[in-house]
C-alpha cells in the first residue's frame, strides 16, 4: 500500500521587512499558524540574500489517503490568501504544491 507526501513552495513578498527581526516576525506568524490547522511542516528556503522582503517557504506533509493530502494542500493555499487579505503585511506571489505516492514502505521493513 503506497503512502502519499505532499511537497508544497509558496513565494511571499513582505511589505514592511526592514530587519531580519521585521522578517522573522511575519513568518513565524504564517508557520505558525499553518502547522497548528494543517499539521505541516515547513522550512525557510529563501535564498541567503540583503533582501528581506523576499520569502521562500516550503511545506511538506504525509498521509495515507490522496484526496486528504490534497485538501490539505487546498486549504493551506486559502489560509494564506486569507491571511494575505486580512493582514496586509505580504503579497502571496506564487503557491506550487503535488502530492505523489512514496510506495511501499512495508518492505523495507521487512529487510
Amino acid at each position: 500500500m503506497p503512502h502519499w507526501i505532499a511537497a508544497g513552495e509558496c513565494a511571499l513578498s513582505l511589505y514592511c521587512a526592514a530587519t531580519l527581526k521585521d522578517r522573522r516576525h511575519v513568518v513565524k506568524s504564517l508557520i505558525d499558524g499553518a502547522r497548528s490547522r494543517f499539521n505541516v511542516s515547513y522550512a525557510d528556503v529563501s535564498p541567503k540574500a540583503e533582501d528581506m522582503s523576499g520569502v521562500r517557504l516550503g511545506f511538506a506533509a504525509c498521509g495515507s489517503a490522496r484526496a486528504e493530502l490534497e485538501e490539505r494542500m487546498r486549504n493551506l493555499e486559502k489560509y494564506l490568501s486569507q491571511r494575505e487579505e486580512n493582514d496586509g503585511e505580504f503579497e502571496l506571489i506564487d503557491f506550487t504544491w503535488e502530492v505523489i505516492a512514496y510506495g511501499d514502505l512495508s518492505y523495507t521493513e521487512d529487510q
